[in-house]
């Protein structure tokens, strides 16, 4: 059965990521080892921790902006997001910024950045070939651009089961969107599985962070049994606990 590649429509991104607002820094486990690693090779490879301007896009809770505010100072930070969460953001930051609530995918560049970074939110872009040449708009030469996203193997078991997944460029694409413009730095993904008591429990961990978007319709109860006795049949472990993988890919490369 051919596997069913979504674009997800924004309004229903924004929805369910706001819902898992409240629940999404407590059972973003991935995520937060995502960020710090991210984190860590930025910082690596910047030449000094004093810069004049910073954004990043799709900024969510503001897990990974606490962490760049923390290592970096710079003169002007903007953050964006497709949710409203300017208010959570001035509770968690030190420095000033500015933030934009709308589609990063037309984040409007009224001006130029030293960094540019996105974790963990190019993978619900619609058009992520063209994501690079509109960082460019936005980027000084010189400048660095970072990117947390996840490989084709994310989120294996759900995809396998339901039919439906995001689409993950390979590590190679973003290599081949890369090469004119940019010298890369930094690149390489792998491999995490997750373990739960329950397929139910799987389910509630997506859902607590906002990954439902991807949509399954409506979860009748005869249609829930189902999936989860397929889960525990294919993906149960000898603990009887059962996996969930992630196929996280970092970037970090250099306006030419």
């Amino acid at each position: 059965m051919e596997l069913a590649l979504k674009l997800i429509e924004k309004q229903r991104i924004r929805q369910h990521f706001d819902k898992a607002l409240d629940s999404y820094d407590e059972h973003a486990w991935i995520q937060e080892k995502i960020n710090r690693k991210l984190l860590s090779h930025i910082t690596a490879r910047l030449p000094t921790s004093s810069l004049e301007s910073v954004l990043e896009l799709g900024c969510g809770t503001g897990q990974l902006s606490e962490g760049l505010q923390q290592h970096i100072h710079a003169n002007y930070w903007m953050f964006n997001d497709l949710c409203d969460v300017k208010e959570r953001l001035k509770k968690r930051l030190s420095q000033p910024f500015a933030f934009y609530c709308g589609d990063a995918e037309q984040f409007p560049f009224n001006r130029s950045y030293d960094l540019i970074v996105s974790a963990s939110a190019v993978q619900w872009f619609h058009h992520q070939s063209l994501f690079i040449e509109h960082c460019k708009k936005g980027l000084k030469r010189n400048g660095l651009l970072a990117i947390a996203t996840f490989g084709q193997e994310n989120l294996y078991e759900i995809r396998a089961l339901t039919n439906i997944g995001l689409v993950y460029p390979k590590l190679s694409d973003w290599k081949k969107w890369l090469q004119d413009d940019f010298e890369l730095l930094y690149a390489e993904t792998i491999t995490e599985e997750l373990y739960f008591p329950t397929p139910f429990d799987v389910l509630k961990h997506l859902k607590k962070t906002g990954v439902t978007a991807t949509g399954q319709g409506t979860w009748t109860k005869q249609k829930l049994q189902i999936f989860i006795d397929r889960y525990q049949r294919c993906f149960s472990l000898s603990d009887k606990q059962v996996r969930l993988t992630y196929q996280p890919l970092w970037i970090i490369a250099r306006y030419k």
